[in-house]
């Protein structure tokens, strides 16, 4: 069971346990960080859940010899702080942070990994052939020129181990371009949504300086004429609505 993000409620009774341990010098420096933070004097100033793995450690390191002999000078049992009595009326549940959210793939995205398992099962399955066919081909050559049975077995050996390496790293250089590959569509996706939003209409954007027609040159004239006749109708519809 992974227990990385498993929480454990802290009702009073494992409070009490565990502020015992504080001030205790032998304990591991890690366990009493952890502690200092989450166990204060008060149950309600104390954090209100711990995780698993953390009580897991505590228990650990109590049945230890260093840790019992340690509990013991303080007055304390080891068998208090085994998991059955740390855990014994506590409530065990997931952690109250939610995992990161993975949005779920796009058509054109699995149509990417259907075509790259297609392509990573013939990418196999050519490189299995080769090494085999390169194997092969050794022993005969050997056979043809005279050589012992030994030194057949050796040069189809190292062929066969020198086309895997070269297949291997061939296959790793393919991958790498694939995963590449699922990158850019998110980014694709996330430029072209901000496009679409920038592409939209403000109201309250600058009116256009006219152009001519004829030049395709502005008109500062005619710009600052409209500029001045808009001027002059918001203030007079502001007059009016006050």
């Amino acid at each position: 069971m992974d227990t990385s993000s498993t929480t454990v409620s802290v009702p009073a009774h494992l409070h009490a346990a565990l502020y015992e341990l504080n001030d205790i010098t032998g304990l591991p420096d890690e366990i009493a960080s952890q502690l200092n933070i989450a166990i204060k004097p008060e149950l309600d100033d104390s954090a209100s859940e711990l995780r698993y793995d953390l009580l897991r450690r505590i228990s650990q390191w109590a049945q230890s010899s260093e840790g019992r002999d340690i509990l013991k000078e303080r007055g304390l049992s080891s068998s208090d702080y085994s998991m059955i009595a740390l855990l014994a009326g506590t409530v065990t549940s997931p952690s109250a942070k939610l995992p990161p959210y993975k949005p779920p793939l796009t058509p054109e995205e699995q149509a990417i990994l259907k075509s790259k398992e297609r392509k990573a099962i013939s990418a196999l399955i050519n490189g299995f052939l080769s090494v085999i066919g390169v194997g092969v081909a050794g022993w005969w050559a050997g056979g043809s020129i005279g050589m012992r049975q030994d030194h057949k077995a050796l040069l189809s050996v190292f062929g066969a181990i020198a086309v895997a390496i070269t297949e291997a790293v061939l296959y790793c250089i393919w991958q790498w371009r694939y995963d590449r590959a699922l990158q850019p569509t998110h980014k694709r996706s996330a430029k072209r949504k901000k496009i679409e939003i920038s592409s939209e209409t403000d109201p309250k954007m600058e009116p256009t300086p006219p152009t001519s027609a004829a030049t395709g040159v502005e008109q500062p004239e005619e710009f600052l004429r409209r500029r001045h006749v808009q001027a002059h109708g918001d203030g007079r519809d502001n007059t009016e609505s006050s």
